[in-house]
C-alpha cells in the first residue's frame, strides 16, 4: 500500500479553466472542467491502485453532483477539508473514509491552507514539520523574494502534473531541494 496526495482538483469547476497567472498564462491548460477532470481521473487511476491511500488536500468540488467522479477514482480516500469544501459532511462521507481539518504523519503535517511558520516548529525535536498543503495553485510559500521556504510542499494539481504524488516522491524532492540549498 502506498500513500498519495493531490490537492485542489475543483472537479466540475468551469471557472478554474479561465483563471490566469499574472503573466496572462492560463492556470490550467485545459479547455474545460470536463477535459481537466478527465485528465485528472486518467492520471489518478494510472498512478493509484485500489489498495492505496489518497489524501485529497481540499477543494474537491463546489457542487454535490461533481463529487460523483470520486466513485471512479482508485484508492481509499481521506479528505483534508479546504476552504471550498462547504457541503454537509454527509455529502463527503459517501466518498471518503475520513474527513479531517488536518493530519499528522511521521514528519509531515497536512493541511489545505499552508500553516503559519511558527506552527511548524517542533521544540522537542529541534526541527520543523514539513507542511504538505494545497490552496496555492500557482505560487510557492516564500521566505523572501526568490527564496522558497523548504518547510512547505504544495500538492495542488497544477504543481504536480495533475497526478497524485506519493509520499516517497515528496520526501525525495524535499531532500533534493535541501541538498541544493546547502
Amino acid at each position: 500500500m502506498s500513500t498519495y496526495f493531490i490537492g485542489c482538483p475543483h472537479f466540475g469547476h468551469e471557472a478554474m479553466y479561465r483563471f490566469t497567472r499574472a503573466n496572462g498564462e492560463k492556470v490550467r491548460p485545459y479547455a474545460s472542467a470536463e477535459e481537466g477532470d478527465t485528465v485528472i481521473r486518467e492520471n489518478w487511476n494510472r498512478t493509484v491502485s485500489k489498495g492505496d491511500k489518497v489524501y485529497v488536500m481540499g477543494d474537491v468540488a463546489f457542487n454535490p453532483k461533481d463529487l460523483k467522479i470520486l466513485e471512479a477514482l482508485n484508492g481509499s480516500k481521506v479528505l483534508i477539508k479546504g476552504n471550498h469544501d462547504t457541503l454537509e459532511l454527509s455529502k463527503y462521507a459517501k466518498y471518503f473514509r475520513d474527513v479531517r481539518a488536518y493530519h499528522k504523519l511521521d514528519n509531515e503535517i497536512l493541511s489545505h491552507i499552508p500553516l503559519h511558520p511558527m506552527s511548524l516548529w517542533r521544540t522537542k525535536r529541534n526541527t520543523s514539520w514539513l507542511n504538505i498543503h494545497a490552496h496555492l495553485h500557482a505560487e510557492e510559500v516564500m521566505l523572501s523574494e526568490g527564496v522558497t521556504d523548504l518547510r512547505y510542499f504544495s500538492c495542488c494539481v497544477e504543481r504536480i502534473g495533475y497526478t497524485p504524488i506519493s509520499i516517497d516522491e515528496i520526501r525525495n524532492r524535499v531532500t533534493a531541494l535541501h541538498k541544493e540549498v546547502l
